[in-house]
């Protein structure tokens, strides 16, 4: 066999082992614990890199994964099995992953006053995510719909707040100062809400991990051969 040849039985092999630590397990148990902890570790490493893809104002600027993923990563119930150290992962994941958000803001901005709005802004989308406790066993159009709503949701008030925070930090305390804040944040309000186009695929993801395969028994005649369907 040639040195290609080799290579690429490598890599098969290597894609095998990966999938069977990654994707499959003993049991349907297992196999749908071990995938929603992959959507738990991808949905907090994307909010992570989001950042950085966010400050660098790529793809457009002010359209950004961040806020939809905080939002479907709180609002749907992630099964970790009996680990009881990924359940408190779970508990936490969407604290985890704006403390992720926290440390990049610092490195790259340093301390700014306006995180006295950012920061209690991502924590009341994941409060409000809390609030929803959807489910990736219901029909995909339905959770489509109700996460993106929430996720739009989430972004005007984001934005209401932290357009209220830059008010009061840098703008003149009169009502017609505020005025003029609100009305300059309906154009990045619409920018803004560009990012939902993130929620579909981020819930078609959280759907393809659920889908698990499971022995059900099927009921017979009497006498008949027994069978299982998968």
């Amino acid at each position: 066999m040639d040195k290609l040849g080799k290579f690429k039985d490598k890599i098969w092999e290597f894609r095998l082992w990966l999938s069977k630590k990654l994707w499959y397990g003993r049991d349907p148990d297992e196999t749908m614990a071990k995938r929603f902890k992959l959507f738990l570790i991808v949905g907090i490493s994307l909010i992570a890199s989001g950042k950085f893809l966010h400050l660098a104002g790529f793809p457009i600027p002010n359209i950004e994964p961040i806020i939809p993923l905080i939002m479907v990563m709180g609002a749907f119930s992630l099964y970790m099995g009996k680990s009881e150290k990924w359940d408190r992962i779970r508990k936490y994941a969407g604290i985890i992953a704006i403390a992720s958000v926290f440390v990049i803001d610092l490195i790259f901005w340093g301390v700014q006053k306006i995180y006295l709005f950012t920061w209690p802004g991502f924590i009341m989308i994941l409060l409000i995510a809390k609030m929803k406790d959807l489910s990736f066993f219901d029909k995909f159009s339905d959770i489509a719909v109700e996460a993106t709503i929430t996720a739009a949701v989430a972004i005007i008030l984001f934005d209401i707040f932290t357009a209220f925070g830059f008010w009061l930090l840098w703008r003149p305390l009169t009502l017609g100062a505020l005025y003029g804040v609100f009305i300059a944040q309906i154009p990045f309000t619409f920018y803004h809400l560009g990012s939902l186009i993130f929620v579909p695929p981020v819930v078609g993801f959280g759907k393809m991990v659920s889908r698990v395969k499971m022995r059900v028994p099927v009921a017979v005649k009497a006498g008949a051969k027994a069978r299982e369907r998968r």
